[in-house]
């Protein structure tokens, strides 16, 4: 096990995929956890040259992947807050793309950060969620803004434009920078006889107590 602390922006970039395992619950975070979120990007925003802000760690593994496929991991622990962030940086490419003078920013985000761009079917997605989540978190990166995709990923990602549309001193510039280069976090990589589930199991211990779907 290799514990490191990193930028969000490391986690990130590069030709990757982390892909939720199938004993992790859907996505469940609710406007409480968007909030307080919300809130850390807004307090950072007022400093002239923000500090590193930690949000948590993330626990992934290796897996296994055909030659030619991106490198994949198993994210054990962290899927929530990672899923937010992948909806919060495709909100800030969709806002920028409508806008001609902010082009440039939306693909940077795209290709940088949303996507592995020369990649086809699902390894063109640098995360990829439980079944339950795929349809609308694909939805979601792909920019189908229209989707009729429900559910709490849909629900994020309105929340965030509401609170971003109502942001005017803050960029989206200012919130990308923020999000990439700011947060920063404990990855936790997992040594290949590691047991995943037992992993998870002990980290979620004291957690949000699985729901009878959930189980």
């Amino acid at each position: 096990m290799q514990a490191n602390e990193t930028k969000l922006q490391q986690i990130l970039e590069g030709q990757k995929q982390y892909s939720v395992p199938l004993f992790q619950r859907s996505y469940s975070w609710e406007k409480r956890e968007w909030e307080t979120l919300w809130a850390d990007i807004e307090e950072l925003a007022e400093q002239e040259n923000p500090k590193g802000h930690f949000i948590g760690s993330i626990v992934s593994m290796p897996a296994n992947s055909v030659p030619q496929g991106v490198p994949k991991y198993m994210l054990i622990d962290g899927q929530q807050r990672l899923t937010t962030i992948f909806i919060l940086l495709a909100l800030l490419r969709d806002i920028a793309r409508s806008n001609e003078s902010n082009q440039r920013l939306a693909d940077e985000i795209q290709e940088t950060y949303l996507v592995n761009k020369f990649c086809n079917e699902l390894d063109y997605f640098k995360l990829l969620p439980t079944q339950a989540d795929r349809k609308a978190f694909m939805d979601c990166i792909s920019g189908e803004t229209n989707s009729e995709a429900q559910g709490k990923i849909r629900a994020a990602y309105l929340f965030f434009k509401s609170k971003v549309e109502k942001a005017e001193k803050i960029s989206l510039a200012k919130i990308k920078q923020i999000i990439t280069t700011c947060f920063s976090l404990v990855s936790i990589v997992l040594d290949a006889n590691d047991n995943p589930y037992l992993v998870f199991e002990s980290l979620n211990a004291k957690g949000r107590p699985l729901t009878q779907a959930d189980l």
